[in-house]
């Protein structure tokens, strides 16, 4: 579904210079302002524009009766349409060289169409065979696929768990700005989520702590299990520990 009062390209837009900025690990502003150029040009190719209405088509049904239907997938840019735009663009060039490793390369599964399902009661998303190096950037796109079907229907309950969250909020400002923003405004969408870490150090890594602090701060629960002692003092710092709960939970067993 799409809110009448935001334009799905710029909201799909915004969430594609997150997983960029994530791959082009040293991009400038300069260019990334270049690569958002080239993102609009590749979806105006395929006759989207940021008036909502050109995500639809008229077909008609059983009635002999025009209607607007929503685009299908594979009505849709592919991560090589990117690639094949930005090759010809000299001052991007070095950065098609990192993207052809996602249209036949080890990461290809990418340039595809989303085929993913995520319409059952329990969905679980398994990124145990990933190279490590690229699960924060798979843990984005599932984490905004699910994001997108939490804001469906704000009458239906839902919960989010992220394990692991540290990955995702450790090195890159633009995902852990968004995994933030999906932690204050979820319970506005009938939703709640949980960040799970087995590492504190790293938890709060970025920019002194502040995107891991905001995260709890927006936890109404916090749930600690046995921690190592200088784990233990950082959270002290977050969460005002008491000398009592430092000592039960150095001591604490399994």
């Amino acid at each position: 579904s799409i809110d009448e009062n935001e334009s799905y390209l710029q909201s799909k837009i915004a969430k594609l210079n997150v997983f960029f900025s994530m791959i082009f690990e040293d991009i400038s502003q300069e260019e990334k302002a270049l690569l958002e150029e080239h993102l609009v040009k590749v979806y105006n190719d395929y006759d989207i524009f940021f008036e909502n209405n050109s995500l639809y088509e008229e077909c008609e049904n059983t009635s002999f009766i025009k209607v607007k239907k929503f685009k299908e997938y594979n009505q849709m840019p592919k991560l090589e349409d990117v690639y094949n735009s930005i090759k010809k663009d000299k001052k991007l060039k070095k950065y098609s060289t990192i993207l052809k490793t996602y249209i036949s390369g080890s990461m290809s599964f990418l340039n595809e169409h989303t085929n993913v399902d995520i319409s059952n009661k329990l969905v679980v998303a398994d990124i145990y065979d990933i190279e490590e190096e690229k699960i924060p950037i798979i843990m984005f796109i599932i984490t905004e696929l699910f994001w997108d079907k939490i804001k469906e229907n704000r009458k239906n309950k839902k919960i989010i768990y992220l394990d692991e969250v540290w990955k995702l909020i450790n090195k890159n400002k633009d995902a852990a700005e968004f995994v933030f923003k999906m932690f204050k405004t979820i319970r506005k969408f009938g939703g709640a989520t949980t960040a799970i870490t087995q590492d504190v150090t790293d938890f709060f890594a970025l920019d002194d702590g502040k995107y891991g602090q905001s995260i709890i701060n927006n936890s109404s629960m916090k749930v600690i299990f046995q921690l190592e002692e200088n784990n233990i003092v950082k959270l002290s710092d977050v969460i005002n520990l008491s000398e009592e709960e430092k000592y039960r939970l150095i001591n604490l067993e399994r």
